[in-house]
């Protein structure tokens, strides 16, 4: 067994897989299932983070923006917030733009939402499950009412974000978030049964679940980054950001397994992995972070072919910003107490 994982977890056998969240508390107590030095995802791009601007002044507009549409609803929730460091996620995976706070609010919406869902499915009325393209005008203007928290803070936001976007760009983004948001109307996402959903139904969910697509579209918000329809839309650019979102969701899902297992969720690919397969979570964990290594490789060797037409507009700067993205990702998830025990 590699040295990073050679310490021993919580047996698992003759453990049932439809464990509760006080179940799983009491099967695993407070050690969880990820050793407390890691686990080890291979990264062979730096990281660096944006100096355009104050991070703490960007941590304090993000926490007023939250505050004004209701996001925080109670004391624990707002802990929660203010020690993820979203702005820090921003700065990290953003690190050249200048307007970061456009961007932190996107990263925070975005995981302000998915908790909700996690935590109490998606809302009877108003629920973004149910699409949000009438929040996202392409003119930027006429926005449809919104009537909860999540949506009205999206339209406010909308404006802004989209105001120096192509037109193509603002069409490819609405539809990527649509994505996104439609993707928690799927049955495997609403499924509570304590059971992970097969492999390839999760691989293909993860692709919309985890939002990237949009993420990624927003590299291209800064000039020198933006594609033309032909070269954003030609097979070989489609290749390689399916090849970053795999790598990003995959490194969140390895890094929030302990999170997730305690609010009973096993759309998670370790715990996919463990079911399929039929091995032990410490043995998935493994598995989880070699196909993230292989997924690391697919997407590099990729970007080392493109980059031969570096003399296409905009290409250079937008892998690049795809790199830093990984990057950025992995060194604020190892970080971020989001995803450490104590504050759970």
């Amino acid at each position: 067994m590699p040295q990073h994982l050679s310490r021993r977890l919580p047996g698992t056998d003759g453990l049932t897989d439809h464990l509760n969240a006080g179940e799983w508390r009491n099967a695993f107590g407070d050690q969880g299932l990820v050793p407390d030095e890691g686990v080890h995802l291979w990264c062979p791009y730096e990281h660096r983070m944006n100096t355009h601007v104050s991070l703490s002044a960007v941590e304090a507009a993000l926490r007023s923006w939250a505050d004004a549409y209701g996001l925080l609803r109670d004391p624990s929730l707002a802990a929660r917030f203010d020690a993820a460091r979203f702005g820090e996620c921003a700065a990290f995976v953003y690190p050249d733009a200048p307007d970061l706070i456009i961007y932190a609010k996107w990263l925070a919406w975005l995981f302000v939402a998915d908790d909700e869902f996690d935590e109490n499915r998606a809302p009877e009325a108003g629920g973004i499950d149910r699409g949000i393209l009438q929040f996202l005008p392409l003119d930027g203007k006429d926005c449809a009412k919104a009537t909860t928290g999540v949506t009205k803070a999206l339209a406010d936001l909308w404006p802004e974000l989209c105001q120096p976007m192509p037109l193509p760009l603002r069409v490819r983004f609405r539809a990527h978030a649509d994505d996104y948001a439609r993707s928690y109307a799927t049955d495997v996402s609403r499924a509570r049964t304590g059971s992970a959903p097969p492999l390839d139904a999760y691989l293909a969910l993860r692709r919309s679940s985890g939002a990237v697509e949009s993420c990624l579209d927003l590299i291209e918000r800064q000039p020198d980054a933006y594609l033309t329809p032909v070269i954003a839309e030609s097979p070989r650019i489609l290749a390689l950001r399916e090849a970053a979102n795999d790598v990003i969701c995959w490194t969140n899902d390895v890094i929030s397994l302990n999170k997730e297992m305690r609010h009973g969720e096993m759309n998670n690919l370790v715990a996919v992995i463990r079911q399929s397969v039929g091995m032990s979570w410490e043995s998935a964990l493994e598995v989880a972070a070699e196909m993230n290594s292989a997924r690391i490789r697919d997407f590099d060797r990729q970007q080392q072919t493109l980059l031969h037409f570096n003399d296409l507009p905009g290409l250079s700067e937008f892998i690049h910003g795809v790199q830093v993205w990984i990057s950025g990702s992995l060194h604020w998830h190892r970080d971020s107490p989001r995803y450490a025990d104590q504050v759970l």
